[in-house]
C-alpha cells in the first residue's frame, strides 16, 4: 500500500448506517470499511457459540482482533485459542478456519484483499441462507471467483 492510495480527507462511517450481513441466526456481521486496491478492508462480527467458517485459504494477509469472547483458530494445522484482547495474523495462502467457543464473541478483522473480501461476503449471504441449508457447491464456486479456495468443512465444537 502506498501513501498515494490513502484518502486525503477523514473518512467516517457511522455504525447505524453500515449494512449488516447475518450469516446465521446468531451472527451480526458488518463491513466497517470496504477497502479497495491498496487499501485494507475492516469487518466486525458478533457471533454465537459454534459459528464457524469452512477451512479455506486466500492470497491476501488478514488480522483478527478478539474484542470479547473466546475463539479457536486453526492456521496451517496449528491450533490457537484466543480471548479478549488477543490478535492473530493470518499469512497469505495459509489454510485457516475458526469456531466460536464462548456463548458470544466480538471480533474485528482487517484484510488486504483489494476489495475481494467484502464482495464475497455480500454475495455469499443468499447462498448461506438458501432454503434447505447452504448451497455449498455454489459457495465454493463464488469463493473461487474471489480468489478463495475452500479446502474443507467448518470446525465443530
Amino acid at each position: 500500500m502506498t501513501q498515494n492510495a490513502l484518502p486525503t480527507q477523514p473518512v467516517i462511517q457511522r455504525g447505524a448506517e453500515v449494512e449488516r450481513i447475518n450469516y446465521s441466526p446468531s451472527s451480526r456481521f458488518r463491513m466497517v470499511f470496504d477497502g479497495a486496491p491498496g487499501l485494507p478492508d475492516f469487518c466486525e462480527d458478533h457471533a454465537g457459540r459454534g459459528d464457524s467458517a469452512p477451512l479455506h485459504r486466500h492470497p491476501w494477509a488478514s488480522w483478527e482482533l478478539i474484542i470479547s469472547g473466546e475463539v479457536r483458530m486453526v492456521i496451517d494445522g496449528n491450533e490457537y485459542t484466543l480471548g479478549a484482547g488477543d490478535s492473530i495474523y493470518v499469512p497469505p495462502n495459509a489454510a485457516h478456519t475458526y469456531v466460536v467457543l464462548s456463548e458470544r464473541a466480538h471480533t474485528v478483522g482487517v484484510n488486504l484483499s483489494d476489495g475481494r473480501f467484502p464482495s464475497l461476503q455480500r454475495q455469499a449471504v443468499p447462498l448461506l441462507q438458501a432454503e434447505g441449508g447452504p448451497d455449498m457447491q455454489k459457495l465454493v464456486m463464488l469463493a473461487k471467483e474471489h480468489s478463495v479456495e475452500v479446502l474443507g468443512p467448518p470446525l465443530k465444537l
